[in-house]
């Protein structure tokens, strides 16, 4: 069994490729501010570049802030207008962002925060997810074809009652 410590360092390793609209670049460029690490005489302090606040509750690390700066750049070019930009996040960094993603936002007509959540779960859980799915439809299988097997030997016995 992993500890603590030892799950993060495996979640870090993993990772999973997503694709980011412009508006949801730019929804978590506007939604999260930089982590910043400061050694103390009494160990490693965290803070932030600009304060915590409702439209950036979340401090992330750089490496964060530089793939969703690259989705902004990407999808506000001229010559990318309407393409998504694919990029890779560890499954740390999706939890990150999934703690910002909020369902009912939308920007314009698109539905930014249903999207995230739903591309970040679909990244983290699809395995997991399909595997479920599978599992739950070969149960009703088998368990429709019971029925079916149940119905017609209770109708084979109406027909030919015992003697």
């Amino acid at each position: 069994m992993l500890d603590d410590d030892e799950f993060l360092l495996e979640l870090e390793d993993r990772e999973r490729e997503v694709s980011l609209s412009r508006n949801e670049a730019l929804y978590l460029s506007d939604s999260v501010t930089l982590m910043i690490e400061k050694d103390t005489q009494d160990g490693i302090a965290i803070g932030t570049m600009r304060a915590v606040s409702p439209s950036a509750p979340l401090p992330v690390p750089i490496e964060i802030i530089d793939k969703v700066g690259m989705a902004v750049l990407y999808t506000t070019d001229p010559d990318n207008i309407g393409k998504d930009y694919w990029t890779t996040f560890s499954y740390n960094e999706l939890y990150l962002i999934r703690e910002i993603c909020q369902s009912f936002v939308k920007v314009g007509n698109e539905q930014v925060g249903f999207n995230l959540k739903r591309k970040i779960y679909k990244a983290l859980l699809k395995e997991q997810y399909e595997g479920e799915k599978l599992a739950n439809q070969l149960l009703e299988v088998s368990s429709e074809e019971a029925t079916k097997e149940s119905v017609n030997i209770y109708l084979s016995n109406q027909n030919n009652p015992p003697t």
